[in-house]
């Protein structure tokens, strides 16, 4: 795996394939993908993670993105409001380095993608549904993958329409 910016992203999209959003918590992985065009993101899957699973799940992890044609993936990085690193980063950081250690996805970019506030954004849309405990959690992670996913898609056409605009 190897980190990009979001221009060295962008051409990576533009050959085709998709993108997979990532929402990595304590417990879970919420997981979105986009469409063939990357404009649309759409919720997946998601998996449990403890130090048992690794295996497993790079695994699954590895079968999604060739199921799929995975072109790239972009992380949630999880910053304080002011912008500050916080305790999140480590998690993040870590199970990016498990992914790396596996060998599996040595040509697969990633871009860490700012999430502030977008669980909070879902928690909020999702306040008005009836769901139990673990239901409920599972649709806050993927849908915080998605928010992940879809506002860097639309930071990836910005880029592309600014550009052609010169």
């Amino acid at each position: 795996m190897k980190p990009v910016t979001l221009n060295q992203l962008q051409e990576v999209v533009k050959c085709g394939g998709r993108l997979l959003g990532m929402d990595v918590g304590v417990r879970n992985v919420g997981f979105a993908m986009s469409d063939h065009e990357c404009r649309v993101a759409s919720p997946h899957s998601v998996i449990y993670r403890s130090q048992s699973t690794t295996l497993s799940n790079i695994v699954l992890l590895d079968d999604l993105v060739r199921k799929h044609s995975i072109r790239g993936l972009v992380v949630g990085y999880p910053l304080e409001l002011a912008g500050h690193r916080s305790n999140q980063e480590l998690m993040v950081k870590s199970f990016i380095s498990e992914l790396q250690l596996s060998g599996r996805f040595q040509n697969l970019p990633y871009l860490y993608w700012d999430e502030r506030l977008t669980t909070a954004a879902v928690t909020r849309t999702l306040s008005g549904l009836q769901m139990i405990g673990h239901q409920r959690k599972t649709i806050l992670d993927k849908m915080s993958a998605l928010g992940i996913l879809q506002d860097c898609m639309d930071n990836l056409w910005r880029l592309d329409r600014d550009a052609s605009q010169c």
